[in-house]
């Protein structure tokens, strides 16, 4: 009687290398991609050591892909400061152009830039690096947007006086430049973890003070 015939199984294909590829991205929509990195690594590098090969890195792209949207480190340093003018200033805007009275708005943008803190600190790094970045390319263009913040505030504390929520020996300019100093102190309170109540009193303190002499310092807006 014959032996049964033995029939090897073919060895299982070889397993086919899985095709890495970036998703195709929209212009527009890998420019912003390539910012949002760009603005995390200039948060934790600085404006003076970040650069096209770290935004790279992080997005996961060939350094050659970020010249394309950012040609020089002039231009990405421009994108990053351009986005932190557009958030903070949007912010300002959005709080200042509601109907409320003016000492509510102070407090609440005073509150909004606080909590801003927390949920963008890439954006409130990058804004603290800036603002003390005395060099000739990025200064003038740090107190044109601080000029803008300060005259949205001045605005609402000029129509808190008409309306008199706000005190008539007031000096708006001053105490809108105090109000957006004081960011700072804000800034490094947030980053630090301080406790929220002690916040609520320096944010209150600060509004004491746009508010002026008087009943108003002590309403709660």
């Amino acid at each position: 009687m014959p032996k049964p015939r033995l029939v090897r199984a073919a060895p299982p294909p070889a397993a086919t290398p899985a095709r890495t590829s970036r998703r195709r991205l929209r212009p527009a929509a890998r420019r912003a991609e390539l910012l949002g990195h760009a603005l995390a690594v200039f948060a934790r590098r600085g404006l003076g050591r970040a650069g096209h090969a770290e935004i790279a890195a992080a997005a996961g792209v060939a350094v050659s892909t970020v010249f394309v949207y950012f040609p020089t480190r002039a231009d990405l340093v421009d994108a990053v400061l351009d986005e932190v003018d557009r958030f903070q200033t949007e912010l300002a805007r959005s709080i200042h152009a509601r109907a409320a009275p003016a000492s509510e708005l102070v407090l609440d943008h005073i509150r909004a830039f606080t909590a801003a803190v927390a949920t963008h600190p890439d954006h409130a790094r990058v804004w603290l690096d800036w603002s003390t970045a005395i060099r000739d390319e990025v200064w003038p263009r740090y107190l044109r947007f601080q000029d803008g913040i300060v005259a949205i505030i001045t605005v609402t504390l000029q129509r808190g006086q008409r309306e008199g929520d706000i005190h008539p020996s007031v000096d708006t300019d001053a105490e809108a430049r105090l109000i957006v100093g004081s960011a700072h102190m804000l800034a490094q309170m947030a980053f630090s973890r301080c406790p929220p109540e002690r916040l609520e009193r320096y944010m209150r303190t600060l509004l004491a003070t746009a508010v002026g002499p008087g009943p108003q310092a002590a309403q709660d807006p």
